[in-house]
Parts: structure tokens; sequence; C-alpha cells
């Protein structure tokens, strides 16, 4: 059985999301994975890491890496800063550290019966990781791709090392 399946399963009684846009596109990630969401801050840049990694803040004495969604997912960056006042950063917790998503909007917390969540399109052997994509669900009109966030950057980076090597 994949992880995704035991994924699928232990939804059964339902899916909490926070949903956000990047761009034209609506993603999802699931409530018991964030920690927190803030406004961005002054970023630092890193020797060595370089696109999507945007640096890291120090939040309340930890160093959290930023990630940049966009060129991640594959969304068109010109076309996402309609208004920067409304861009967060997502903080979410891993088991190799903390690490921030930087989106363009947070949306809203949903909650869904599991039912309501169906399978990801298989992707070609170029697309993300094959886990990352947790499945898609129609919220409030939008079509929301809801992700899962320690897949989507394992091979991006080392969060537990680069906070390590930071401090």
């Amino acid at each position: 059985m994949s992880s995704t399946e035991m994924k699928r399963q232990r939804l059964q009684s339902g899916i909490q999301l926070v949903t956000f846009r990047l761009g034209a596109e609506n993603y999802g990630v699931p409530v018991s994975k964030i920690r927190e969401i803030i406004r961005p801050m002054k970023t630092f840049p890193v020797p060595g890491l370089s696109d999507p990694v945007e640096g890291v803040i120090n939040l309340r004495g930890e160093i959290i890496p930023v990630i940049r969604l966009h060129p991640v997912l594959g969304v068109d960056a010109s076309a996402c800063l309609e208004d920067e006042r409304k861009q967060r950063v997502i903080i979410l917790d891993a088991d190799s550290g903390g690490f921030g998503f930087l989106v363009d909007e947070v949306w809203e917390v949903v909650k869904l019966p599991a039912s309501d969540l169906k399978p990801a399109p298989a992707m070609g052997d170029d697309a993300l990781e094959e886990d990352a994509v947790v499945g898609i669900v129609e919220v409030s009109g939008k079509m929301v791709i809801c992700i899962e966030p320690s897949h989507l950057i394992k091979d991006l980076m080392h969060s537990g090392s680069l906070a390590i090597e930071c401090t």
C-alpha cells in the first residue's frame, strides 16, 4: 500500500485544510502540518541556497528557511503579485525541522468529508515527488490541489541540517 493510500485511509473522518493562492491556482495544506501563518518578514540569503529558497528568517529565535512555491509548483511568478499586502508565510513543521512557504494569499480554513478528496491524476516522469500531491477537492467553487508539504520539499533541501548550520 502506498503512503498516499495510507494517508487517504487516515482521512476517512474528514480533512481540515488551509487553502491558499499562488497566481491563479489554489492549493491546500492539512491544518495539522501548520504551526502558524505570518506576514512576510525580511529574509536573509544563505550562500549556496538558490531558487526556490528565498532565504531564512529568525522567528522568535528559530532559524526558518522560506521557500517560494511558485517555481516548485510551476506557477508563473510574474502574474502572482496583485497585492503584496496579501502575501503570507505558512510556517510548517516537518521531521527535519520547521520551514515556511511564501504564498500569494491565504483563503480560508475548511473542513471537508474525506469522500470529497479525489485522487490526483497520474503525473509524468518530470512531475513532483509522487506523494507530494494528496488529491484534489472543490472548495467554494474552486478546484484546490491538496499537497503534502514535507514531500514537496524533500528533494529541495534538508531544513534540519540548515537550521543546525545556521545556529
